[in-house]
C-alpha cells in the first residue's frame, strides 16, 4: 500500500511540474505572431459573435465562441505581465460586453479595457493555443482540429471493431453522435475533453490488461481533464474509457468474482475523481501562495455557486434540462432492437458486465445533481456527459446478447 501511494504521489507531482513547465514555455513565446493570427481570425469572419449555431438553430448545436474568444484573449495577453501572473492568473482584457467584441478591441489596439484574472482554472487550452497561434490563425486551426479529431475517432472505432466487435464499435459511435460530438471538434473549449476521452480509450484497447493499469490511467486522465477543461463535460474522460474497459474485460473472459470487479471499478473511478479534484485544488493553492491573490477563496465561492440550486429551478430540473437535448426517438429504437436481440439470444454470463455498465451510467446524473446551477444554465454543452449514460446502457444490453449464437445462426442460414 505504501509503495502504491508513493507511486501515485510521484505521478501527481510530476504532472503538476509538467503543467507548470508547459505554462512557462507557453508564456515565454513572443506575443506579436499570436496577436497577428488572432487579428487574422477576425478578418476572416470568425469569432464575430459569442454564440453561433452549427447547422441548426437549436441549443444542442451551439458553438461556444464566447469561451473560444476568451481563450484567444488570454493567449494574446500571455507573457505580457509578470511570468507568475501570466502562468497562474491568466490575465485577459475585458470591455464589459461580448467576449468576441473584447477580442476585436484587443486586436485593434484598444487600451481602455480593464484587465481581469481567471486563476481558478489551469487553462491548459490557453497555453496550447499560444503555441498553435504562432503558426496559424484560429479559423485554420478549427479545420486542423476537425481533421485530427476525426482521424482519432475513426482510429478508435476501427480498433473497437477489430478488438471487441462491430456491435460495440457501432454503438460507441452512435452514443457520441447522439450528443453531437462533431460540434466538440470545432472548438478549443470543447475539444480537449473529447480528445482525452478518445486517447484514453485507445490506451485501454491496446495497453490496459489489468485493473491497476486502468486505475493509474484514470488517475492521469482526471488530472489532465482538470488541466485542460473549463468545466464542460469532464465525466466523459472517465466514463467513455471505463465503458470500453468493461467490454474488453468481458471479451477477455474475466474470471474474477463480481465483488472484486466492482471493487476495481470503484477504485479506478475514485482515482479519476481524486486526480481531477486534487489537480484543480492544487492550482488554487499554488496560485494563492505564489501570487498573493486569494484564488482559494475565489474557487471555493464559485464552487458554491455552481453547486447550488435556484428558486427558479431545482436539482432535478438540472437533470431533466440536460436529458431534454438527447434525440430520444432514435435512442428508443436502438433500445428496442437490442431488447429483442437480448430476449432472443440471452447471455447469462454477461450479467456481471451489464451491472457494471449500468452502474457507469449513474455518475453523470449525479454530476448534474451536484453541479445543479452550472448544469441547468449550461445544459447546451453539459448534456454531452450523457454520452456516458447512453454508451453504458448500450453496452449493458450488448453484454447480455449471445453474439456467438447469433453468428452461428447466420452461418447455418
Amino acid at each position: 500500500m505504501r509503495r502504491t501511494i508513493t507511486k501515485y504521489l510521484a505521478v501527481f507531482f510530476g504532472l503538476l511540474a509538467a503543467y507548470l513547465l508547459f505554462g512557462l514555455a507557453a508564456n515565454l513565446l513572443p506575443n506579436q505572431p499570436i496577436l497577428r493570427h488572432a487579428t487574422r481570425t477576425l478578418e476572416r469572419g470568425d469569432l464575430q459573435s459569442d454564440f453561433s449555431f452549427v447547422y441548426f438553430c437549436r441549443p444542442a448545436y451551439y458553438l461556444d465562441n464566447f469561451t473560444d474568444a476568451l481563450i484567444l484573449n488570454q493567449a494574446c495577453n500571455g507573457g505580457s505581465q509578470h511570468l507568475l501572473t501570466s502562468i497562474l492568473l491568466n490575465p485577459r482584457v475585458d470591455g464589459g460586453g461580448e467576449q468576441c467584441e473584447s477580442l476585436k478591441r484587443l486586436t485593434e489596439g484598444d487600451t481602455t479595457m480593464c484587465t481581469l484574472h481567471y486563476g481558478r482554472y489551469w487553462h491548459g487550452s490557453t497555453f496550447a493555443m499560444r503555441f498553435l497561434l504562432l503558426l496559424w490563425d484560429y479559423s485554420s486551426l478549427r479545420i486542423l482540429f476537425y481533421l485530427l479529431s476525426s482521424l482519432l475517432l475513426a482510429w478508435v472505432v476501427a480498433s473497437l471493431y477489430r478488438r471487441v466487435g462491430k456491435a460495440v464499435a457501432l454503438l460507441f459511435a452512435l452514443a457520441l453522435a447522439f450528443v453531437n460530438c462533431f460540434i466538440m471538434q470545432y472548438s478549443i473549449q470543447f475539444l480537449p475533453v473529447l480528445a482525452i476521452a478518445l486517447c484514453a480509450t485507445l490506451w485501454v484497447v491496446y495497453r490496459v490488461k489489468e485493473p491497476r493499469q486502468m486505475a493509474l490511467l484514470l488517475f492521469c486522465t482526471g488530472s489532465l481533464t482538470a488541466f485542460f477543461d473549463l468545466l464542460t463535460c469532464p465525466v466523459m474522460t472517465w466514463g467513455i474509457p471505463m465503458c470500453v474497459y468493461l467490454m474488453m474485460q468481458q471479451r477477455s473472459s474475466d474470471s474474477r468474482p463480481w465483488p472484486r470487479q466492482l471493487a476495481s471499478w470503484t477504485i479506478a473511478s475514485g482515482l479519476w475523481a481524486v486526480g481531477y479534484g486534487a489537480t484543480w485544488i492544487a492550482k488554487w493553492g499554488i496560485a494563492t501562495i505564489l501570487t498573493g491573490e486569494n484564488v482559494i477563496r475565489d474557487g471555493a465561492s464559485q464552487f458554491a455557486i455552481r453547486a447550488g440550486a435556484n428558486i427558479d429551478y431545482s436539482r432535478i430540473d438540472a437533470v431533466t434540462n440536460n436529458l431534454s437535448l438527447i434525440p430520444w426517438d432514435y435512442v428508443i429504437w436502438i433500445l428496442i432492437l437490442m431488447g429483442i436481440l437480448l430476449l432472443w439470444r440471452f447471455n447469462r454470463k454477461g450479467t456481471g458486465t451489464a451491472l457494471l455498465c449500468m452502474l457507469t451510467a449513474v455518475p453523470p446524473l449525479l454530476w448534474y445533481l451536484v453541479t445543479a446551477d452550472h448544469s441547468y444554465l449550461h445544459n447546451w454543452f453539459t448534456y454531452r456527459s450523457l454520452s456516458v449514460c447512453l454508451m453504458a446502457i448500450f453496452f449493458a444490453l450488448t453484454a447480455l446478447v449471445d453474439w456467438q449464437r447469433l453468428k452461428q445462426l447466420r452461418i447455418k442460414h
